[in-house]
């Protein structure tokens, strides 16, 4: 038996698990296939000789090589279903995972999310009714009422790729009564009410985050980077006319940093601060920070201290709040006294109207 053999019976033992997956299986175990019977396919469909521990070395390769196989007592199975000859097409579980997540994403409009959706279900074939009846469950999405924001995506792509300036209108959500309605309803007004202003902007970075999409922007007015929410943007398009500026700046700069340091997208002067925090929210700390938090002993043992950076910013401001006493921001005491400030002007609002308020 030559090299050239040996070399191929891990192809052939992907080749059964690729068919069994495509095979009903009347119960769970049915589907799994044996070492053994492995075995018996080696020897007997190709006359290759193998054992249990070749068998078992083919299917760690393949796990490692990225093929999604389930192991058991009872054998191997590849989760992995062809419905046709293309061996990179989707998985139902993956087309389902897909609509989980356009179902939930706010930046997608619902038109536009029932549209992707119908698209998807041909690629599911005769499942494709499972996609619009998912029994997932997640907090109910506010959609966005822009539909081209897709292709606002693919404009400050385009721009990133080709070194240009992207044009657009920024909008804002205000809320306005609809008398025929009988009922607030949010609107989309371009900022500042100015309906015929133009930005003209570098684009260097697209970031999700908070359940949507942000674009960080070279602005050369002000020398900094900035950033816009894109569903708020309309009629994005590419600026053939003007190459990108601030790529000194930005090759300078950490993206993912900034984005970290940044709360709700929401930028500001980025400063250094200390905290005590509560132990029982570390994980709340790594979330929020990164694992890569420098922390320091507290005399208190339920607390510890850390350094961090963000961008100052009553949304920061508001983030701190929430978590009452068990975070307090220790240093610098400028900042400190701000926060105080904050939550003083919070309080003193609750004062002046208390008198206005008739409780029962």
């Amino acid at each position: 038996m030559s090299k050239g053999d040996n070399r191929l019976k891990i192809l052939y033992v992907l080749d059964e698990l690729k068919k069994n997956s495509q095979m009903k299986s009347e119960t769970r175990s049915d589907r799994f296939l044996s070492a053994s019977y492995l075995i018996s396919v080696l020897i007997d469909k190709y006359g290759l000789n193998a054992d249990r521990k070749s068998v078992y070395n083919y299917i760690e390769s393949l796990i490692k090589y990225g093929y999604d196989i389930e192991k058991s007592r009872r054998g191997y199975y590849l989760r992995e279903h062809y419905h046709s000859e293309d061996e990179n097409g989707f998985e139902l579980a993956e087309l389902k995972m897909i609509v989980d997540a356009l179902s939930a994403s706010r930046f997608i409009s619902a038109a536009k999310t029932k549209s992707i959706i119908n698209k998807l279900k041909v690629l599911a074939e005769s499942n494709g009714e499972h996609l619009m009846s998912r029994q997932v469950y997640y907090e109910q999405a506010i959609k966005s009422d822009n539909s081209s924001v897709i292709y606002s995506i693919d404009a400050i792509y385009t721009a990133m790729l080709e070194d240009k300036k992207i044009t657009f209108k920024y909008q804002k959500t205000v809320l306005d009564y609809d008398v025929s309605l009988g009922r607030l309803v949010a609107v989309n007004k371009t900022a500042e009410n100015h309906e015929d202003k133009i930005y003209s902007q570098s684009p260097y970075a697209l970031v999700w985050k908070n359940e949507y999409y942000y674009v960080i922007c070279y602005d050369a007015q002000t020398d900094a980077p900035k950033t816009f929410r894109v569903d708020r943007m309309k009629d994005v398009a590419v600026d053939e006319h003007q190459n990108r500026e601030g790529g000194r700046f930005f090759e300078e700069m950490s993206i993912t940093e900034y984005a970290n340091t940044a709360f709700s997208m929401y930028g500001g002067e980025t400063i250094n601060i200390l905290l005590r925090v509560k132990t029982s929210l570390a994980g709340v700390i790594a979330d929020r920070f990164g694992k890569n938090v420098t922390i320091y002993h507290d005399e208190d043992s339920e607390f510890f201290r850390c350094s961090v950076s963000v961008q100052k910013s009553p949304q920061f401001y508001s983030w701190l709040s929430g978590f009452g006493s068990d975070i307090e921001l220790i240093y610098p005491k400028s900042i400190r006294n701000d926060y105080m400030k904050y939550i003083d002007n919070i309080l003193q609002s609750y004062r002046s109207h208390e008198a206005m308020l008739k409780f029962s």
